[in-house]
């Protein structure tokens, strides 16, 4: 089978044109220029913090008939809110601004919003931050439940690494999302190759151990050797000095295809950060082009 006919291509737009992210109306004509073009079927960007643009996004989402991801991993980062902080009234902060972006998502024409867990408090608080975190995820998905067919996304990053966040370990991170969801298949992982390989697990294992709650696919490199520059996951292009090549990406899918249930197609995006000196728009391309290559291989499954 053709890896296409299990995936479908997403493109991650706060990514392929980084340098708009401050300048909403240039990413929305970007955005809407590449759709126009009929390949993607999902698109992935942070938060619009102009309504009349939440607006037009909406709309571009709906005449496009695309699936739409909203990051919100900046709202929480930049004033200094912890999904997994100790501190109870943080988390209550926390709460309270993912909800209010839920309802941002909403307006925009979002199907799911998507997160990642505060930073490692180390081995001495991490049950409680897990136990603080699972809390945050069960009251936000009562917000998220009031807009039918969406969906709560956590990417678990990497731990006593680069980004060093609380979750974390695929183990861990599958835990801590049927914990939140309880059967209700609201709240899943969206599965990042990076992160996996800085966490030292077997990309296979880390695959099959999540499948279950599996919602979404980023094709991400990283340099895995802490002794070389650049270790880390930058969001770099894709191939050396990094793991991560065509050959790699489609034995990704193909193994993700082999432990992914029932007949769903997943939605994969090529996460690969625009270089300040790079026309966003030949950024793109070049994700594209990969993308199109893992997609397009026969494997067996």
């Amino acid at each position: 089978m053709k890896l296409s006919e299990r995936f479908y291509p997403s493109l991650l737009a706060s990514e392929c044109f980084y340098p708009y992210l401050d300048r909403e109306e240039i990413l929305l004509d970007a955005v809407e220029k590449i759709l126009d073009e009929g390949y993607y079927r999902r698109l992935e960007t942070g938060t619009l913090h102009s309504k009349r643009l939440r607006s037009r996004l909406a709309d571009i989402v709906g005449r496009y008939g695309v699936g739409f991801t909203q990051w919100i991993t900046s709202d929480l980062s930049a004033p200094g809110l912890n999904p997994s902080a100790a501190d109870r009234e943080v988390r209550r902060k926390t709460t309270d601004k993912i909800k209010k972006l839920v309802d941002m998502a909403a307006e925009s024409g979002a199907d799911r919003i998507a997160m990642v867990s505060g930073p490692d408090p180390g081995e001495k608080f991490r049950e409680e931050a897990s136990e603080g975190l699972e809390e945050v995820l069960q009251s936000v998905l009562e917000q998220v439940e009031k807009y039918p067919g969406m969906k709560l996304l956590l990417e678990p990053l990497d731990r006593g690494a680069h980004k060093n966040r609380l979750i974390g370990p695929s183990d861990e991170a599958v835990r801590l999302v049927s914990l939140a969801d309880m059967g209700r298949n609201e709240c899943l992982l969206s599965w990042d190759s990076a992160h996996a390989a800085l966490n030292g697990e077997r990309l296979k294992e880390s695959l099959c151990t999540s499948a279950s709650y599996l919602g979404h696919i980023h094709l991400a490199n990283a340099v895995l050797n802490p002794e070389l520059d650049g270790y880390g996951d930058w969001h770099m292009q894709m191939g050396e000095p990094g793991f991560l090549d065509v050959s790699c990406g489609a034995g990704i899918l193909a193994d993700a295809a082999a432990v992914l249930p029932g007949e769903e197609m997943y939605g994969v995006s090529v996460e690969c950060r625009c270089p300040a000196d790079t026309n966003p728009f030949i950024n793109e391309r070049d994700c594209r082009t990969f993308l199109k290559q893992v997609l397009d291989r026969d494997v067996n499954v």
